[in-house]
């Protein structure tokens, strides 16, 4: 099947032989379609790429504040970026994800949401915000699923069931709020997994235990309704992802060291730093943090997806 990645104006002008001056030269000139994401461009190029189910993953914790959603958007970005086709999904009222991908979730209409989802049981139509990359917005007003949750049969099921009737992607994210709610049942009961962002600070160990434990219990609920679904794996969890990782710091050490203990319950990803001034810009700009300008920062992210496609997701590659 025919789709698009993007490919680093840097990479691009390299495998073509020729500089990057030439190339941005040709760019101004309209002889080379770019498309720009903040500080850098990219050249979109058509590939074959592989056919099948996508792959459905919840990015989960109940503790606020470990990144979580700037992993939902830079990984989503990523994987776009590759050639895979991507849907990522705001199940949080406060709709961060949303705006930091450039839509207002002022404008956004509650049948745009997993209200939609909620109340008349299929998947709102996902607005395009990037090549290969598409939106389920969320707004304020998704709080109210909440309580239509808590009255709706199999309630929890909903997305789950919304989303084995859509097709045309590779690999979706869900985003899920800091929360044990309905609604942060709904999403973590969504798909393949859930992806547990691990802050490296006292905060984050306190908040791995009652994860796990909780993560126990949707895996159960899930062998009753959808025995399929958890059928040869003892945890839902399919990988811890160390986050705000500062290698100044002692106790940041000490705590990675203890998540790697954690291997037995599920693969431990590559650690994710925090760099306040990247983070910062992304956000300002409602771009994913590869587009800041920062390499290291970029850099990081492509190594998370490398291990994700290798220990996690069930896609097969699209060439290079």
């Amino acid at each position: 099947m025919k789709r698009e990645r993007l490919v680093p104006l840097t990479e691009w002008a390299r495998r073509e032989g020729m500089s990057e001056s030439l190339a941005r030269k040709w760019i101004r000139e309209g002889r080379l379609e770019a498309v720009r994401l903040g500080h850098y461009w990219y050249v979109p190029e058509v590939v074959e790429g592989p056919e099948g189910r996508g792959q459905i993953f919840t990015l989960f914790t109940h503790a606020g504040g470990a990144g979580k959603t700037s992993l939902a958007r830079d990984l989503g970005f990523e994987m776009a970026s590759r050639g895979y086709r991507v849907l990522l999904i705001d199940a949080d009222p406060q709709a961060n994800l949303t705006a930091w991908l450039g839509v207002d979730p002022g404008r956004v209409e509650d049948e745009e949401t997993l209200l939609q989802v909620i109340r008349q049981d299929f998947l709102p139509r996902p607005r395009q915000v990037g090549r290969n990359l598409h939106l389920v917005p969320a707004s304020v007003n998704l709080a109210l699923g909440e309580l239509e949750l808590d009255r709706k049969p199999l309630g929890a099921l909903a997305l789950r069931t919304a989303l084995e009737r859509t097709d045309g992607y590779d690999l979706i994210l869900v985003d899920s709020l800091p929360s044990l709610g309905s609604l942060a049942v709904m999403a973590a009961l969504a798909g393949d997994g859930l992806l547990v962002p691990v802050e490296t600070g006292a905060k984050g160990v306190q908040a791995l235990q009652a994860v796990i434990h909780v993560a126990r219990e949707y895996r159960e609920a899930l062998r009753k309704v959808a025995p399929d679904a958890v059928a040869g794996r003892s945890h839902i969890i399919r990988a811890f992802i160390p986050t705000k990782y500062d290698a100044r710091t002692q106790g940041d050490n000490r705590v990675l060291q203890a998540i790697q203990d954690l291997e037995e319950v599920a693969p431990v990803a590559p650690r994710v730093a925090y760099r306040p001034g990247p983070h910062r810009r992304a956000t300002e700009e409602q771009v994913p943090i590869q587009a800041t300008g920062d390499k290291e920062a970029a850099e990081e992210i492509a190594r998370l997806a490398d291990f994700l496609l290798e220990r996690v997701f069930r896609l097969e590659e699209v060439p290079a």
